[in-house]
């Protein structure tokens, strides 16, 4: 009954510990579907019983009252008869006191397994008191990977999975046949009922319908003092800036809006998951950019919504813009432990796209729409200061590995992010 997700794996083995399981991510990305998915694996393979599941949507007014208060919320739990019960609650955060229950469940309720998801970040309702408490899973929407085994062709699935296992012998007229199906992710997006619509139209409305949603329940939810036009307005304008630093001033200067002001409708972005800001990398205070960060928008489907253009032909500059937000994305997707996102930019205008930051080892990452045979110049000047082992120029289908100052650059198509 379900699709696929990667993420799965990580949430189900939380499940044995005492801890409550946060599910954190945008509206719309698949989070009460994950829950579900939870659900019907504790009946398939635990041998849990309905009776043993409580559900409750804050976004039901009966089941919003319920937790509405600490002493009405405790007296719908069941007792500790011997047996595990499994709490989940759905967009936790309209409860405006639900931390301070929580805790009270998590040192005295043993007996229940807390799962919940939010649609904004852990600590605008959830104080610190919750430290030690709480595992936070943060849910993105689809990365590629998963957009190719939704696709439901099992011929393109094999040769992906194969494409990726060998990649230099990999004939030309497959790798085009995956950037074509790159290119449709570009443009779709990840947002599960973007992806599961093959009519392109019909996927243009949904995407407008997830911003239009996010609009008019989010901002009002989070009692933020902004109407949705000038939200909308914000958002449409930083859609054109996805993939560059970030000015205040100049921001500002385009949106109207006074810098506090600004300030705030960013933080509103951020704290819901429809931007994200990538800060850079640096160890040189004085030649080094240090505070201006990178903006992005999470979904590239969003952006070509809000910029009205669901079709960026590829190897264009546009096309450029366009992958870095698609690559930077991917990457934060599929971070792992101990890793950061970054990016590298001099004073003097020498840059890297990404920079990921995994233990003690640095990985500078080029983002090219194009075919690029060459190693950029920004990225020469990365390698002759910092001295990674490895880099990557991601770009349309050159495939290659060459040497520069004893470190390996190695050429790979776009959809090659997730396996970095």
């Amino acid at each position: 009954m379900f699709k696929n997700r990667k993420i799965m794996a990580e949430i189900w083995k939380n499940m044995d510990n005492d801890l409550i399981l946060l599910l954190n991510g945008a509206r719309q990305v698949g989070k009460t579907t994950l829950m579900k998915m939870v659900k019907e694996k504790l009946f398939a393979e635990k041998n849990v019983q309905p009776e043993q599941i409580l559900w409750f949507d804050l976004e039901q007014a009966e089941d919003l009252n319920t937790w509405s208060t600490q002493i009405f919320a405790l007296s719908q739990l069941p007792k500790d008869d011997g047996k595990k019960y499994y709490l989940f609650i759905d967009e936790f955060q309209r409860s405006e006191t639900i931390g301070s229950t929580l805790k009270v469940i998590h040192d005295h309720y043993p007996h229940l397994k807390t799962i919940i998801t939010g649609s904004a970040s852990w600590y605008l309702n959830i104080d610190e008191s919750m430290a030690g408490r709480k595992r936070v899973i943060n849910i993105w929407p689809l990365d590629f990977s998963e957009f190719i085994e939704w696709s439901e062709d099992d011929k393109l699935q094999a040769l992906y999975q194969t494409t990726l296992k060998n990649i230099s012998d990999t004939p030309a007229g497959i790798i085009e046949l995956i950037n074509n199906h790159f290119r449709l992710f570009a443009n779709k997006g990840g947002y599960p009922k973007a992806v599961l619509t093959r009519d392109e139209e019909v996927c243009a409305k949904t995407l407008k319908e997830i911003i239009s949603s996010y609009l008019t329940r989010d901002i009002k939810i989070w009692n933020y003092a902004a109407n949705t036009l000038e939200v909308k307005k914000l958002l449409t304008f930083l859609a054109s800036l996805s993939g560059n630093l970030l000015s205040l001033d100049a921001l500002s200067a385009n949106s109207g809006l006074g810098r506090s002001v600004l300030v705030n409708r960013l933080e509103l972005l951020q704290n819901t998951f429809i931007a994200h800001l990538l800060q850079p990398y640096f160890t040189n205070k004085i030649k080094e950019i240090t505070k201006s960060p990178k903006i992005y928008l999470i979904d590239s489907g969003l952006r070509n919504s809000l910029l009205n253009n669901f079709s960026v032909p590829p190897q264009t500059a546009e096309f450029g813009h366009l992958t870095e937000t698609v690559v930077a994305m991917e990457l934060l997707k599929n971070s792992r432990v101990l890793q950061q996102v970054h990016f590298w930019r001099t004073v003097r205008k020498q840059e890297v796209d990404l920079v990921l930051k995994r233990e003690n080892d640095l990985i500078p990452i080029e983002v090219k729409g194009g075919n690029e045979k060459s190693i950029p110049s920004g990225l020469k000047s990365f390698i002759r200061q910092y001295h990674p082992q490895k880099a990557f120029v991601l770009n349309w289908s050159v495939i290659q590995e060459l040497e520069y100052q004893n470190c390996a650059v190695k050429f790979r198509p776009l959809w090659f992010a997730d396996r970095i």
